[in-house]
């Protein structure tokens, strides 16, 4: 590998600790923001809280500035919501469900939206219909054993 010449090091030096910066004062104001609005699941921002969403049954590793755990959809559109506001769209977001993915989609530098730790009810069946309606934190395992006492299996 080429090592960087001079002043570019530098320059892209001062960048990376601008951005983390700037970064990280939205970041802190969007969970303080968050939570006075009515957020009631869990925000995580230490590392190993971090460091335990880098990975997921890929292999790739990214990790991200923060996770939140909403406790119901509506807790969801609120992320959303206040996500719209203009300081706060430099922030990214993404969805994981129980990290089972193996192409990485849950992976982020930004924040984690994790719905395993508390969307996890199966909501409706309609047995004659052959269908189940679930929270987005249920994974294939949880939903096979709610469907074995009807006779089906989601492969």
């Amino acid at each position: 590998m080429i090592p960087r010449i001079g002043r570019a090091d530098q320059i892209s030096q001062q960048i990376t600790i601008y951005l983390t910066t700037y970064l990280t004062t939205y970041l802190t104001t969007y969970l303080t923001t968050l939570k006075d609005r009515g957020f009631s699941g869990d925000l995580g921002t230490s590392y190993a809280e971090r460091l335990s969403m880098a990975t997921d049954n890929s292999i790739y590793q990214l990790k991200s500035q923060a996770v939140v755990y909403p406790r119901s959809t509506s807790e969801v559109q609120l992320l959303a919501k206040l996500a719209i506001d203009k300081q706060f769209q430099s922030l990214t977001f993404t969805p994981r469900g129980g990290g089972t993915g193996t192409n990485g989609q849950a992976l982020t530098e930004g924040i984690v939206v994790d719905m395993s730790r508390y969307m996890q009810k199966f909501l409706q069946i309609n047995v004659a219909e052959k269908w189940v309606r679930v929270e987005a934190g249920v994974i294939k395992d949880q939903l096979n054993q709610f469907l074995a006492p009807y006779g089906y299996l989601f492969t």
